[in-house]
C-alpha cells in the first residue's frame, strides 16, 4: 500500500508541501484536506484587489483545484474540515461538506493551519460594517463595501453574491472607513480606500505607523498620507466601535468618537492551533505549534510556517514564523522534504526591528 502523506490545510505552505511531495515519492498518496474553497491563493494582493488593481479573486490563485488534481495527482478535497488529530492511532478525522464524517489514516502528516486575523476585545466588533481582511472571502465582501462607494450607490447594484457585505451596503451606503492598525495591512488597505475616493480614519495605537520599519521611514509614510487628506491618528488606542440597530456608526477612543460607515481591523494574527492543543502537540513561548529546526512537532506531525514558532534565530530569539517577508513555500518545502532520506533544516527567523541606516 502506497504511503499516505495527509496535509491540513491548502493555503500557499499545504498546497507547496503537497506539490514537492509528489513529485519528489510520485508514488506517495498526497491528500490535502481544506475547508473552505480556495487554495493556493496570493493573500498579498488583497489590498490590490480590492483597491481594483487585479481585476479578480481567480487572478490572485496561481494553480487552480482542477490544476492539482488532474496535473499534479494531488487527491485535494475542498469544504473537508479536520476536527481532531490522534496522533497514536495515526489518524485524522474529517468532516465533509455534506455532514460526512470519516476517519483518515496517514504516516507523515503536515499541519498547515494558518493564522486568522484577530479582533480586539472591545465592544462593538461583531457590529454589521465590521471587517477584518485575512481570506479571500473577506477579501470579496470588502471589495463590494469598495465597489458600491465606487458606483455612486446605484440602487439594487448586485454581483449576484450574497455575502455578508451586500446585505449592509443595501441599507448604508459607504463614505468613511475607519482602519484600526498601522501595520502593513492598514497601510495598504488606505491606499485602496482613498484610490476610491473614500474618507480615510487611521488609528494606531503607538507613536509611529509601520512600527518595524523605525522612525525615519514612519514618518515619511505619515506625511505622506496626510498630504492625501488621510486622518492620522497616532498614540491614539480604539476602545471600542459605536452602533446603531446593529450597524458599526462611529470608532471611539479615550477622547472622541469619529463618525464612520465602516470599520476594518488590522490588529494582527494568531495562529490556528486549536487541532494541535487537542491532540496534547507542544506549543512554544508565542503560543504557535513548536518544533524542531527541521519542522517536527513534539508528536511527529510536521507544522508550516504560518502557525509555527520558528526555531532559535541566530540572535537566541524564537519568534512566530508569518512575518510577511518570510517564504512559506521554502519552509514547507523543508518539511516535505523531510520525509524521506534528504533532511533539510531551517536556520531560524530573525524578526526585523528596524532598518540599517
Amino acid at each position: 500500500m502506497a504511503e499516505q502523506f495527509v496535509v491540513i490545510g491548502g493555503d500557499a505552505a499545504g498546497m507547496s508541501a503537497a506539490s514537492k511531495a509528489k513529485r519528489d515519492t510520485p508514488d506517495t498518496d498526497v491528500i490535502v484536506f481544506e475547508r473552505g474553497e480556495w487554495v493556493a491563493y496570493g493573500a498579498c494582493g488583497l489590498p490590490y484587489y480590492i483597491k481594483g488593481d487585479i481585476e479578480a479573486l481567480d487572478d490572485l490563485v496561481s494553480v487552480t483545484p482542477t490544476e492539482f488534481i488532474n496535473e499534479r495527482d494531488i487527491d485535494l478535497r475542498l469544504e473537508h474540515e479536520v476536527t481532531t488529530i490522534d496522533p497514536e492511532a495515526r489518524t485524522v478525522s474529517v468532516v465533509g461538506p455534506d455532514g460526512e464524517q470519516f476517519e483518515q489514516a496517514y504516516d507523515s502528516l503536515l499541519i498547515a493551519t494558518g493564522a486568522h486575523a484577530v479582533r480586539p476585545d472591545m465592544p462593538g466588533t461583531d457590529l454589521d460594517g465590521v471587517f477584518t481582511l485575512h481570506s479571500m472571502t473577506a477579501g470579496r465582501d470588502i471589495r463590494e463595501y469598495v465597489t458600491r462607494a465606487r458606483s455612486e450607490r446605484t440602487p439594487g447594484f448586485h454581483d449576484g453574491t450574497n455575502t455578508a457585505a451586500q446585505t449592509y451596503l443595501d441599507t448604508q451606503p459607504p463614505e468613511t472607513v475607519a482602519l484600526v492598525g498601522g501595520g502593513y495591512i492598514g497601510i495598504e488597505l488606505t491606499e485602496a480606500f482613498v484610490a476610491n475616493e473614500l474618507t480615510v480614519e487611521l488609528f494606531q495605537r503607538g507613536s509611529h505607523l509601520l512600527s518595524d520599519f523605525g522612525e525615519a521611514v514612519a514618518s515619511e509614510v505619515e506625511s505622506h498620507l496626510r498630504e492625501h487628506d488621510v486622518g492620522v491618528h497616532l498614540d491614539t488606542e480604539v476602545t471600542g466601535l459605536v452602533g446603531d440597530e446593529g450597524t458599526v456608526t462611529a470608532v471611539r477612543t479615550a477622547n472622541a468618537e469619529i463618525d464612520v460607515d465602516m470599520v476594518v481591523i488590522g490588529a494582527g494574527v494568531r495562529p490556528n492551533v486549536d487541532l494541535a492543543q487537542n491532540a496534547n502537540i507542544e506549543r512554544g513561548p508565542t503560543g504557535a505549534i513548536a518544533t524542531d529546526e527541521y519542522g517536527r512537532t513534539s508528536v511527529s506531525p510536521f507544522s508550516s510556517q504560518s502557525c509555527r514558532t520558528a526555531p532559535p534565530s541566530p540572535s537566541g530569539c524564537s519568534t512566530l514564523s508569518f512575518a510577511p517577508a518570510t517564504k512559506p513555500s521554502s519552509e514547507t518545502d523543508m518539511s516535505a522534504t523531510t520525509r524521506g532520506p534528504s533532511v533539510l533544516r531551517s536556520p531560524g527567523v530573525a524578526p526585523i526591528t528596524s532598518l540599517p541606516s
